[in-house]
Protein backbone atom coordinates (compact mmCIF):
# COMPACT_ATOMS: atom_id res chain seq x y z
CA UNK A 1 0.00 0.00 0.00
CA UNK A 2 1.28 3.65 -0.71
CA UNK A 3 2.55 5.51 2.12
CA UNK A 4 -0.10 8.04 3.94
CA UNK A 5 0.98 11.68 3.59
CA UNK A 6 0.88 14.47 6.30
CA UNK A 7 1.52 17.72 6.03
CA UNK A 8 2.59 19.62 9.14
CA UNK A 9 1.99 22.94 9.67
CA UNK A 10 3.24 24.79 12.63
CA UNK A 11 3.24 28.53 13.19
CA UNK A 12 2.11 31.08 15.80
CA UNK A 13 -1.40 32.06 17.28
CA UNK A 14 -2.69 34.03 14.56
CA UNK A 15 -0.40 33.48 11.54
CA UNK A 16 -2.95 32.58 9.41
CA UNK A 17 -2.07 28.48 9.94
CA UNK A 18 -5.82 27.71 9.96
CA UNK A 19 -6.91 29.98 7.09
CA UNK A 20 -3.96 28.40 4.82
CA UNK A 21 -4.94 24.88 5.90
CA UNK A 22 -8.54 25.15 4.93
CA UNK A 23 -7.57 26.41 1.82
CA UNK A 24 -5.01 23.52 1.25
CA UNK A 25 -7.47 21.08 1.75
CA UNK A 26 -9.64 22.78 -0.73
CA UNK A 27 -6.75 22.58 -3.78
CA UNK A 28 -6.25 19.10 -2.56
CA UNK A 29 -9.92 17.78 -2.62
CA UNK A 30 -10.21 19.47 -6.53
CA UNK A 31 -7.11 17.86 -7.42
CA UNK A 32 -8.28 14.31 -5.54
CA UNK A 33 -11.17 14.69 -8.11
CA UNK A 34 -13.25 12.08 -6.08
CA UNK A 35 -10.10 9.30 -5.54
CA UNK A 36 -10.13 8.26 -1.50
CA UNK A 37 -6.88 7.59 -1.87
CA UNK A 38 -5.58 11.06 -2.92
CA UNK A 39 -7.72 12.81 -0.16
CA UNK A 40 -6.98 14.92 2.59
CA UNK A 41 -8.44 15.31 6.08
CA UNK A 42 -8.24 18.09 8.45
CA UNK A 43 -7.26 18.19 11.93
CA UNK A 44 -5.56 20.66 14.69
CA UNK A 45 -4.10 21.33 17.78
CA UNK A 46 -7.33 23.15 18.94
CA UNK A 47 -9.38 19.92 18.58
CA UNK A 48 -8.59 19.95 22.10
CA UNK A 49 -11.32 22.80 22.61
CA UNK A 50 -13.60 20.73 21.13
CA UNK A 51 -13.53 17.58 22.79
CA UNK A 52 -13.45 19.33 26.32
CA UNK A 53 -17.01 20.96 27.58
CA UNK A 54 -16.58 24.80 27.61
CA UNK A 55 -17.16 25.22 31.55
CA UNK A 56 -13.45 23.61 31.67
CA UNK A 57 -12.33 26.76 29.67
CA UNK A 58 -9.92 29.09 31.75
CA UNK A 59 -12.01 32.17 32.86
CA UNK A 60 -9.93 34.66 31.50
CA UNK A 61 -11.26 33.66 27.75
CA UNK A 62 -14.47 33.22 29.20
CA UNK A 63 -14.40 37.13 30.15
CA UNK A 64 -13.00 37.40 27.26
CA UNK A 65 -16.05 36.12 25.20
CA UNK A 66 -18.14 37.72 27.38
CA UNK A 67 -19.61 35.27 28.95
CA UNK A 68 -21.08 33.78 32.05
CA UNK A 69 -18.45 32.86 34.49
CA UNK A 70 -20.42 31.41 36.95
CA UNK A 71 -21.15 28.27 34.73
CA UNK A 72 -17.05 27.75 34.96
CA UNK A 73 -15.51 24.95 37.00
CA UNK A 74 -12.76 27.17 37.66
CA UNK A 75 -13.44 29.09 40.93
CA UNK A 76 -10.44 32.07 40.27
CA UNK A 77 -7.87 32.08 37.87
CA UNK A 78 -4.87 29.56 38.01
CA UNK A 79 -6.59 27.09 40.66
CA UNK A 80 -5.99 24.07 39.05
CA UNK A 81 -9.64 23.54 37.77
CA UNK A 82 -9.79 24.52 34.20
CA UNK A 83 -8.13 22.85 31.33
CA UNK A 84 -5.60 25.33 30.71
CA UNK A 85 -4.50 28.58 31.33
CA UNK A 86 -2.52 31.60 29.76
CA UNK A 87 0.54 32.16 31.91
CA UNK A 88 2.44 35.53 31.87
CA UNK A 89 5.83 34.92 30.44
CA UNK A 90 6.59 38.60 30.11
CA UNK A 91 10.09 38.39 31.61
CA UNK A 92 11.08 35.26 29.56
CA UNK A 93 13.85 35.46 27.05
CA UNK A 94 12.67 36.18 23.54
CA UNK A 95 13.66 38.03 20.26
CA UNK A 96 10.88 40.29 20.49
CA UNK A 97 10.47 40.88 23.97
CA UNK A 98 8.13 43.13 25.58
CA UNK A 99 4.91 42.95 27.12
CA UNK A 100 2.06 41.13 27.46
CA UNK A 101 3.46 38.05 26.11
CA UNK A 102 1.81 35.01 27.44
CA UNK A 103 2.41 31.07 27.06
CA UNK A 104 -0.78 28.46 26.79
CA UNK A 105 -0.33 26.06 29.73
CA UNK A 106 -2.47 22.77 29.35
CA UNK A 107 -3.03 20.87 32.65
CA UNK A 108 -3.15 17.03 33.03
CA UNK A 109 -6.59 16.93 31.14
CA UNK A 110 -5.75 18.74 28.03
CA UNK A 111 -2.14 17.58 27.99
CA UNK A 112 -3.42 13.80 28.12
CA UNK A 113 -5.81 14.76 25.12
CA UNK A 114 -3.80 16.35 23.26
CA UNK A 115 -1.71 13.14 23.24
CA UNK A 116 -4.62 11.22 22.63
CA UNK A 117 -4.86 13.54 19.58
CA UNK A 118 -0.98 12.78 18.16
CA UNK A 119 -1.55 8.88 18.32
CA UNK A 120 -5.08 9.23 16.83
CA UNK A 121 -3.75 10.85 14.23
CA UNK A 122 -0.55 8.35 14.01
CA UNK A 123 -3.89 5.80 13.45
CA UNK A 124 -5.16 7.41 10.94
CA UNK A 125 -2.24 7.74 8.86
CA UNK A 126 -1.68 4.29 9.44
CA UNK A 127 -4.44 3.24 7.94
CA UNK A 128 -3.59 5.17 4.58
CA UNK A 129 -5.47 8.58 6.07
CA UNK A 130 -3.70 11.41 4.18
CA UNK A 131 -3.46 14.59 7.01
CA UNK A 132 -3.39 17.67 7.18
CA UNK A 133 -2.08 18.75 10.53
CA UNK A 134 -2.85 22.13 11.99
CA UNK A 135 -0.22 22.73 14.95
CA UNK A 136 0.97 25.03 17.68
CA UNK A 137 4.10 23.96 18.48
CA UNK A 138 4.81 25.60 21.24
CA UNK A 139 6.59 23.06 23.61
CA UNK A 140 9.67 20.85 22.13
CA UNK A 141 7.76 17.58 24.42
CA UNK A 142 4.68 18.14 22.12
CA UNK A 143 6.93 18.34 19.13
CA UNK A 144 8.72 15.18 19.61
CA UNK A 145 5.68 13.23 20.77
CA UNK A 146 3.91 14.28 17.73
CA UNK A 147 7.08 13.66 14.97
CA UNK A 148 7.01 9.91 16.76
CA UNK A 149 3.48 9.64 15.80
CA UNK A 150 4.10 10.24 12.19
CA UNK A 151 7.46 8.52 12.29
CA UNK A 152 5.95 5.44 13.31
CA UNK A 153 3.04 5.20 11.08
CA UNK A 154 5.44 5.35 7.97
CA UNK A 155 3.51 8.55 6.29
CA UNK A 156 5.88 10.49 4.12
CA UNK A 157 5.91 13.88 5.59
CA UNK A 158 5.85 17.49 4.45
CA UNK A 159 6.64 20.11 7.03
CA UNK A 160 5.42 23.58 6.35
CA UNK A 161 6.86 26.97 8.84
CA UNK A 162 4.09 29.34 8.81
CA UNK A 163 5.57 32.93 10.01
CA UNK A 164 4.28 36.24 10.12
CA UNK A 165 5.72 39.65 11.11
CA UNK A 166 4.79 40.75 14.53
CA UNK A 167 3.39 43.88 13.61
CA UNK A 168 0.92 41.64 11.30
CA UNK A 169 0.07 38.94 13.85
CA UNK A 170 -0.74 41.34 16.42
CA UNK A 171 -3.21 42.82 14.56
CA UNK A 172 -4.78 39.88 13.59
CA UNK A 173 -5.15 38.94 17.19
CA UNK A 174 -6.54 42.01 18.44
CA UNK A 175 -9.41 41.76 15.51
CA UNK A 176 -10.10 38.23 15.99
CA UNK A 177 -13.41 37.47 17.88
CA UNK A 178 -16.03 35.99 15.54
CA UNK A 179 -16.36 32.81 17.44
CA UNK A 180 -15.92 31.15 20.65
CA UNK A 181 -12.63 29.18 19.14
CA UNK A 182 -11.45 32.51 17.64
CA UNK A 183 -10.92 34.25 20.78
CA UNK A 184 -7.83 35.08 21.95
CA UNK A 185 -6.05 36.64 24.66
CA UNK A 186 -4.16 39.40 23.82
CA UNK A 187 0.19 38.80 24.53
CA UNK A 188 -0.32 34.82 22.97
CA UNK A 189 0.92 35.35 19.34
CA UNK A 190 4.00 37.24 20.39
CA UNK A 191 5.05 34.82 23.03
CA UNK A 192 4.28 31.62 21.00
CA UNK A 193 6.27 33.30 17.66
CA UNK A 194 9.23 33.26 19.60
CA UNK A 195 8.42 30.11 21.00
CA UNK A 196 6.81 27.78 17.73
CA UNK A 197 9.98 27.83 15.76
CA UNK A 198 12.69 27.85 18.04
CA UNK A 199 13.08 23.75 18.50
CA UNK A 200 15.27 22.81 15.86
CA UNK A 201 12.50 21.72 13.13
CA UNK A 202 14.15 21.82 9.78
CA UNK A 203 11.03 22.81 7.66
CA UNK A 204 10.79 21.62 3.90
CA UNK A 205 8.83 24.69 3.00
CA UNK A 206 8.38 28.25 4.82
CA UNK A 207 5.56 30.70 4.07
CA UNK A 208 5.11 34.29 5.40
CA UNK A 209 1.12 35.34 5.67
CA UNK A 210 2.23 38.79 5.47
CA UNK A 211 4.36 38.84 2.18
CA UNK A 212 2.28 36.34 0.32
CA UNK A 213 -1.55 35.66 -0.36
CA UNK A 214 -3.12 32.45 0.61
CA UNK A 215 -3.34 31.16 -3.02
CA UNK A 216 0.52 32.46 -2.71
CA UNK A 217 1.22 29.84 0.13
CA UNK A 218 -1.00 26.96 -1.08
CA UNK A 219 0.55 26.67 -4.49
CA UNK A 220 4.22 26.56 -2.84
CA UNK A 221 3.13 24.11 -0.69
CA UNK A 222 1.58 22.13 -3.10
CA UNK A 223 4.44 22.09 -5.52
CA UNK A 224 6.63 20.81 -2.34
CA UNK A 225 4.16 17.82 -2.37
CA UNK A 226 4.79 17.06 -6.08
CA UNK A 227 8.66 17.36 -6.27
CA UNK A 228 10.00 16.01 -2.75
CA UNK A 229 7.67 14.16 -0.79
CA UNK A 230 9.73 12.10 1.36
CA UNK A 231 9.67 8.58 3.79
CA UNK A 232 8.46 10.29 7.30
CA UNK A 233 11.00 9.84 10.05
CA UNK A 234 10.96 11.83 13.33
CA UNK A 235 13.31 15.12 13.43
CA UNK A 236 13.69 15.84 16.80
CA UNK A 237 14.17 19.30 18.21
CA UNK A 238 17.74 20.79 19.41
Amino acid sequence: MTASVAILVNGASSSGKSTLCRALQDHLTELADGDPAAAYGLVAFDDIALLLSDRLFPLSLVRLQGGDLNRQISREPHDGRAAWEYVDDSQAAGRHGGSPRLRLELHPLARRVLTGLHRSWGQHLSLGTNLIIDHFLQEQDWQQELLAQLGASGARVVLVGVHCSLAELEQRESGRGDGRLEERPLGLARRSDELCHSHGLSYDVTVDTSQESTAESVLRILEQLQGSLRPGRSRRGC
